[in-house]
């Protein structure tokens, strides 16, 4: 597990420590101003003070669990569904007739659509892992991919001709456009690469 997501779960811990004592205290806090208040009132009968109580704790403690509870999990349904519905659009894309590959940010495979499969050959487990100059054509020399991975790495895509070898040792010519994926800190988590046959 990676750093960064031990810190998202160490953050999300925080906020839910937060969230326990914010609520805790306002409780507290309601409580003490309810039995204050129910002492500078006059007498009454023992069920009608309880009534009084109950609806003083509910009318102070609403807004407080509206502010900090509700509406907070409200956004993130919200956010939820956005994201259902983006993977929707993003899986519906992936699956397009234009070979694509996906990789971490260190070029390691983590995917690859049914056409990428299908031109070069290879089943999907036997890629996973692998860095994609596996399919990389002799005829291209070192400075051709340090030329391509200093426009990658400077302005986020690259796009160019190139040959793919497939597992039969085939070379197929294609375009392609590479492009970054970056994250909410402007970090590049993934490599998205779309061929043109």
């Amino acid at each position: 597990m990676s750093d960064n997501h031990h810190s998202k779960k160490g953050g999300h811990f925080q906020s839910a420590q937060w969230l326990l004592v914010v609520l805790t205290g306002a409780v507290f806090l309601i409580e003490l101003m309810v039995l204050l208040l129910s002492g500078i009132l006059p007498p009454m009968p023992r069920l009608e003070r309880y009534l009084l109580d109950s609806i003083l704790s509910a009318i102070l403690i609403f807004p407080i669990f509206y502010v900090l509870v509700f509406r907070p999990l409200v956004r993130n349904i919200t956010e939820l569904r956005k994201a259902e519905e983006n993977l929707r659009i993003v899986s519906v894309a992936f699956e397009s007739k234009d070979p694509i590959l996906i990789t971490d940010v260190n070029a390691n495979i983590l995917n690859a659509n049914e056409m990428f499969l299908k031109i070069s050959g290879y089943n999907l487990e036997e890629i996973i892992g692998k860095n994609p100059r596996i399919f990389k054509s002799e005829r291209y020399g070192s400075d051709f991919h340090k030329n391509m991975w200093k426009q990658l790495l400077n302005s986020g895509s690259w796009s160019g001709d190139i040959r793919i070898r497939d597992n039969r040792g085939l070379e197929i010519p294609a375009g392609i456009v590479i492009t970054a994926v970056k994250n909410e800190l402007q970090e590049t988590t993934h490599y998205v690469a779309i061929y043109n046959l």
